[in-house]
């Protein structure tokens, strides 16, 4: 870990952070560490699913595109989960907001760059070796059920969204309830998707509103982007 690095890094909310979460023989590690975090409520359980925890495995927060502010991490938990596998970068601008009963469960290898908006109400998977770029949204409700004339209602106003593995989600996408993505795709800048695409074949770009396939057999290989680790 250089200096510089040190000095961006919170020690004291990433400490209040670890041992409020974590039990203590993960907590004494420090695997999360925050970079100007707004904690604006800490309810609800966080899981490290791994073994091998280590310190900065998980990194909350930072600065990593200078065209963006430095605004850090804003955190809010009303009671659900968030759930890590391993390693994890999300960057500055970034808001996690989590419901009483929302569970997010966040693969191995997990990159956002900057300006991720996610809220779970219910229930978002992330498989490993995902890849985000800036302004992404992703959320599993709507906040609003729909009614007919008779004041019936006409949906659940939430559905799971299930993102497969090393899928890559390009700029200002909007990720909402009931996305499912197959292995390896590209989703489009600018795309919106609300479907179970998971029946496509893999290996995909999905791009446009309404979402279609663009191209076929082609992938990028998200195993080259290793989150870099401390030591």
């Amino acid at each position: 870990m250089t200096f510089k690095r040190m000095l961006k890094i919170n020690w004291l909310y990433s400490l209040y952070f670890n041992f409020h979460y974590l039990p203590l023989r993960q907590a004494i590690k420090l695997p999360v560490v925050l970079f100007k975090p707004n904690l604006v409520k800490c309810k609800g359980e966080v899981i490290i699913e791994n073994e091998n925890v280590r310190t900065g495995m998980i990194q909350l927060g930072e600065h990593l595109v200078s065209l963006y502010p430095k605004a850090g991490i804003t955190w809010e938990n009303h009671g659900g989960q968030v759930i890590f596998k391993s390693n994890c970068i999300i960057g500055s601008s970034s808001s996690i907001s989590i419901g009483e009963k929302g569970i997010c469960e966040i693969g191995n290898n997990f990159r956002a760059t900057t300006g991720l908006k996610l809220t779970s109400h219910y229930r978002i998977r992330f498989a490993e070796n995902v890849l985000i770029a800036w302004e992404v949204i992703i959320m599993d409700t709507s906040f609003h059920r729909l009614k007919d004339m008779e004041g019936n209602y006409k949906n659940k106003g939430y559905e799971a969204i299930s993102i497969g593995k090393n899928n890559w989600i390009t700029t200002r996408s909007m990720i909402l309830s009931g996305t499912k993505t197959p292995d390896y795709c590209i989703v489009g800048a600018g795309s919106i998707l609300n479907k179970d695409y998971s029946g496509f074949q893999t290996h995909i770009i999905l791009a446009g509103n309404p979402v279609e396939i663009k191209a076929k057999d082609v992938w990028i290989d998200l195993e080259d982007y290793d989150i870099e680790e401390y030591s």
